[in-house]
Parts: C-alpha cells; sequence; structure tokens
C-alpha cells in the first residue's frame, strides 16, 4: 500500500523554501498552487488552501495545533534547527535533550508542526 502526505499551506514558495533547502526534502514539481516532494520513496504533496471557512472546515494559518504531525530524523540537531530557521520555520522554545537523544518542536511557516529528533548513538 503507498500514501501520499498532503500538506495545506497558505503560500507555497515559503512551504518549498522550508520542507526543500530548510529540510532536505527533494523538490520534484514546484507550481504556484502546489508542490511535489519527496524523501526517499515518500511524497509529500504541498497544496494551497485559502484561510477561512470553506464548508465545514475552516483554515487558519496561525500556528495551531493538530493530533497528527511529522517527524523527521535528523543526525545533527543543532544544524538542522539552524537549517530550518533559515528557511523560514520556527523553533518553539528550546531543543530538548534526553538519555535518548533530542527533539526539536517546530513549526513551518504556514503553522503546522514539524518535529526534528536525533536518537542518541
Amino acid at each position: 500500500m503507498e500514501f501520499s502526505i498532503c500538506i495545506d499551506v497558505d503560500d507555497v514558495d515559503r512551504a518549498v523554501e522550508f520542507y526543500g533547502r530548510g529540510l532536505g526534502l527533494t523538490v520534484v514539481e514546484h507550481h504556484p498552487d502546489w508542490a511535489q516532494v519527496k524523501i526517499a520513496e515518500q511524497t509529500c504533496w504541498i497544496m494551497k488552501a485559502p484561510a477561512g471557512a470553506q464548508g465545514q472546515i475552516s483554515r487558519d494559518y496561525r500556528r495551531h495545533w493538530t493530533p497528527v504531525h511529522l517527524d523527521f530524523a535528523v543526525d545533527d540537531i543543532e544544524a538542522a534547527v539552524k537549517r530550518a530557521v533559515d528557511a523560514g520555520g520556527k523553533l518553539e522554545g528550546e531543543i530538548q535533550h534526553s538519555a535518548k537523544g533530542a527533539m526539536a518542536n517546530m513549526a513551518d511557516p504556514s503553522g503546522n508542526g514539524v518535529d526534528l529528533v536525533c536518537l542518541a548513538k
């Protein structure tokens, strides 16, 4: 079974900058209203969706919480956070360190939650 991940954003260009340059996903196609990026064999669609109400769904691109978010495994948490912030992401609080590794809670430029995770070696 294959599945794709769709990420609603208010600005495709900023999202491509963040997910491409910031997190290292491969940009396959980039258009004004959508983009296709990949990490290994996993496809992610970045889809422009307007803020406001569309039927029963209401989108708000301020920072928001959702029970589903993306975690990205990284080798160097400090360098990964710097790249992500330089590409438009926002670090939320301090990088959390534990015996198991480190984690950085972040938001993409559209307010979607993203975690960077570095497991202890």
